[in-house]
């Protein structure tokens, strides 16, 4: 079955009795769990989520009959047995639960939901797949990725045309090979320029260079840049711009941590005299930006990165727990740096 068929059913409740949805592409991952939520009536009796639970609190959930509904549905996050290190089942806990579930109730709908790829050699899989709706949840094709920009769009009610769509899909790097960006990703990048567009509007490739991520992360190589070269009024004037186009602290500072983690790495491979290549794939960026960064790091020594990084964490920490001032604790970080 197709993602969005096996969707289509849990919305209209024609479930399955067993599932498993695993893969990097935790937004559909995350997808199903919503929907289970929003169509379960009496959830707090209908709906159970375990995670690192034991054979015996598995099978009682499994058992519990609804309540004034059809069905009961239980989700399993990141079940055990689909790793390599076990500690809550053994091998004789694992055939008893295979057993099991081959005559699980028809009120059950049990649901795996596995952040990561498994090894298809576990002997769990290979039995759970002749009972259950197995789906792996990976890039979608061309076709389904148009289709899913454009209802971001719509459902945010922003006019997109199909140049722009296939224009922000080229420019998002979501099809590069190796690249880290998620589906999370692209719908944050799609919410922020629906913001800055605002509702019946259209979306123009203009919109979209302003607000995409690589600007944003070219405007944080810029900006550690400055602060490498000590040039605090142009580190102000970067992060000020970026405030201004919509970005948040804590959104900011991540990548700013990011870039110095990635400094202080390829500082090191480049020290040891592995080549732009080889730095390329270790670092998994493409060979142009290991030259710039080579260069950006002879500004920093790896004390000075640690102090960096610990500063970073501190005021990520402070933001998060407190209400202190979140521009005025990154303006006191760049002053500090840059003097």
């Amino acid at each position: 079955m197709e993602y969005k068929d096996i969707i289509k059913d849990i919305k209209l409740k024609n479930y399955k009795n067993i599932y498993l949805f695993y893969g990097k592409e935790f937004f559909l991952i995350d997808n199903v769990l919503k929907i289970i939520k929003e169509n379960v009536e009496m959830i707090d009796f209908n709906l159970d989520i375990l995670e690192e639970t034991t054979l015996e609190n598995l099978t009682f959930s499994i058992e519990t009959m609804p309540f004034m509904e059809d069905k009961k549905i239980v989700i399993v996050k990141n079940f055990e047995l689909f790793k390599s290190k076990r500690n809550n089942f053994s091998k004789k806990d694992e055939t008893y639960l295979l057993d099991y579930i081959k005559n699980i109730s028809e009120y059950t709908v049990l649901v795996f939901l596995f952040y990561g790829d498994i090894d298809h050699n576990n002997i769990f899989l290979k039995e759970l797949k002749k009972e259950a709706v197995v789906f792996k949840c990976d890039k979608p094709s061309d076709n389904d990725l148009f289709k899913w920009v454009k209802k971001r769009f719509n459902q945010n009610e922003v006019h997109i045309d199909i140049p722009q769509i296939t224009y922000f899909i080229e420019n998002s790097g979501y099809r590069e090979k190796n690249t880290t960006k998620t589906l999370e990703d692209l719908s944050n990048e799609i919410n922020k320029i629906c913001s800055n567009v605002g509702k019946n509007n259209k979306v123009t490739n203009n919109d979209i260079d302003n607000l995409s991520q690589r600007k944003i992360e070219n405007d944080i190589f810029k900006l550690v840049d400055a602060i490498g070269n000590k040039k605090g009024n142009k580190v102000l004037k970067i992060l000020n711009d970026m405030l201004d186009e919509g970005d948040e602290i804590l959104r900011i500072l991540p990548m700013i941590y990011r870039q110095f983690i990635m400094i202080i790495k390829i500082k090191d491979l480049n020290e040891k005299k592995y080549s732009y290549k080889e730095i390329s794939k270790k670092c998994n960026i493409k060979e142009f930006m290991v030259s710039k960064i080579i260069k950006q790091e002879k500004n920093f020594s790896y004390d000075l990165v640690i102090k960096i990084l610990n500063d970073i964490s501190d005021i990520d920490y402070k933001i998060k727990t407190s209400y202190s001032n979140s521009k005025l604790l990154l303006e006191t970080f760049i002053s500090k740096y840059c003097n």
